[in-house]
């Protein structure tokens, strides 16, 4: 009996061996599949070839390069306003009309007088030259015509300015006056700018000066009009650098350049709000990866298709532009990461995101 009970011992203790060790096994095997399923995936790709240019992108604003308020020089109520805003006109047209009666009473009340001073002139002339007056007489009546005379023309002319006119060719920017309003010289009727004239003036940080001034001749300017998303494509025109300052301000740290509009068009206009890319060096066929592809300290990952793992990577700034950055030769047939790198050390071992899309289908 003592013998039967020693051998079920003996089964039992075999049985529950038996059962822990397939528990630990079943464990180890889920822990491996685990660790397996926790490698992170990424994503790698291959430079790719192409002209890479490098650029500075500065803010402005779009500016007429001579804006002309027209101020008239008389004053009096506007009588006449043909002026509107956006519309082009030619020198000499009527911008505005002021009330000329004052004026023209003072022309007939001048010209009475002229005509008065120039009678008696004529007759002590007439007497002079015959010697039956003083030199001392004759030139008293001639001082006194010729004021005459001028106070004459200045009516005429006075007569003359209750036309407002346009000095130049050009687009009325503002018209901000009516009929009925009273026309100053401390007010313009009309602000004129020639709209196939324009430039931008930008405010370029000091680091730059060296690159501007040194490199002047070899600029590329591009200036660019952002349009409403979904409704018009942007808007672009060249331009050519006019001016460089030859200072930069001690207080803002930036130095003035003036860009002049090639062919600005009808997207453009003053005021506007403009990006002006200036393009420096120009790389042709080199290889190149989505900025993207670098982490926010500079560096990235390769890839090693052998080992499946990656390696860590500082590349050398060879230039870049907004979108893409410049690989070295030598590794313009390696692998990189460009998608799930900022979860990676170095030697890690990953797998493809597609490999993992598949198993997951």
């Amino acid at each position: 009996m003592k013998n039967k009970k020693v051998l079920r011992g003996i089964i039992i203790g075999l049985v529950v061996l038996v059962f822990a060790s397939l528990c630990i096994f079943v464990t180890m095997s889920k822990k491996s599949d685990a660790k397996e399923e926790t490698l992170p995936s990424v994503v790698i790709s291959k430079p790719n070839r192409q002209t890479l240019v490098e650029s500075v992108t500065i803010n402005g604003y779009v500016e007429a390069k001579a804006m002309i308020p027209v101020v008239p020089f008389v004053s009096g109520t506007i009588m006449e306003y043909p002026a509107k805003a956006g519309e082009f006109v030619t020198k000499d047209t009527l911008l505005a009309k002021i009330d000329d009666e004052p004026f023209r009473q003072q022309m007939l009340q001048a010209q009475a007088a002229y005509l008065a001073a120039k009678s008696t002139f004529d007759r002590v002339e007439s007497l002079y030259k015959s010697g039956a007056t003083t030199q001392q007489n004759y030139d008293t009546v001639r001082a006194q015509y010729d004021a005459s005379t001028a106070q004459y023309d200045l009516a005429k002319l006075q007569v003359n300015y209750t036309e407002v006119k346009a000095p130049v060719d050009g687009t009325i920017l503002m018209a901000p006056l009516a009929v009925g309003s009273i026309g100053t010289q401390t007010q313009p009727v009309a602000v004129l700018a020639d709209l196939t004239n324009q430039v931008v003036r930008l405010k370029v940080p000091e680091k730059y000066f060296d690159l501007f001034t040194l490199e002047k001749e070899n600029l590329k300017v591009t200036v660019i009009r952002p349009a409403e998303k979904n409704m018009y494509e942007d808007a672009l025109t060249t331009a050519t650098i006019e001016n460089i300052a030859p200072y930069v301000s001690p207080e803002s740290k930036n130095f003035e350049v003036v860009c002049h509009l090639d062919e600005p068009g009808e997207r453009f206009r003053p005021g506007m709000f403009v990006k002006v890319s200036v393009a420096y060096r120009t790389h042709e066929n080199v290889p190149v990866l989505p900025v993207q592809t670098k982490k926010l300290d500079g560096s990235c990952y390769t890839y090693d298709e052998k080992t499946q793992t990656v390696s860590y990577l500082m590349p050398e700034t060879l230039g870049d532009d907004s979108s893409f950055f410049i690989v070295d030769e030598k590794y313009a047939d390696t692998y990189f990461v460009t998608d799930g790198q900022y979860a990676l050390f170095d030697g890690q071992k990953v797998r493809l995101f597609s490999d993992a899309l598949k198993e997951y289908e």
